[in-house]
């Protein structure tokens, strides 16, 4: 399948988020492993592609925020003061991704049940 050449298309942002957010809540409710593993898997597969198509860091917080509005508030809090500081040059865009990779890493482990 490598060798073949792909064909990209155009899609609508918010069908792309769409269809993240349909994942996750398929994630988060399903029951059964091999679901919650396939719905991982696709959703890796479009963080990839997303990834590919170099978006800043500011962008890739602001849809952080977004993600988890309603799901984490406290994580989109602190994306948000993340946010501000490097919007303002308070911080390096070096120390801003640093950090944003942290707080993403420790995301699943940092949920109030």
């Amino acid at each position: 399948m490598e060798s073949e050449k792909s064909e990209k298309i155009l899609i609508d942002r918010k069908c792309i988020d769409m269809l993240i957010s349909g994942l996750k809540d398929i994630k988060m409710t399903s029951v059964e492993k091999s679901i919650k593993k396939e719905a991982d898997k696709m959703l890796n597969l479009l963080k990839e592609e997303l990834d590919r198509g170099n978006i800043s860091l500011k962008e890739k917080i602001l849809e952080k925020m977004r993600e988890t509005k309603s799901a984490d508030p406290g994580l989109n809090a602190t994306l948000y003061i993340l946010y501000r500081n490097l919007d303002s040059g308070q911080i390096s865009e070096e120390k801003a991704l640093e950090l944003f990779n942290m707080y993403v890493k420790i995301e699943p482990y940092d949920r109030t049940i």
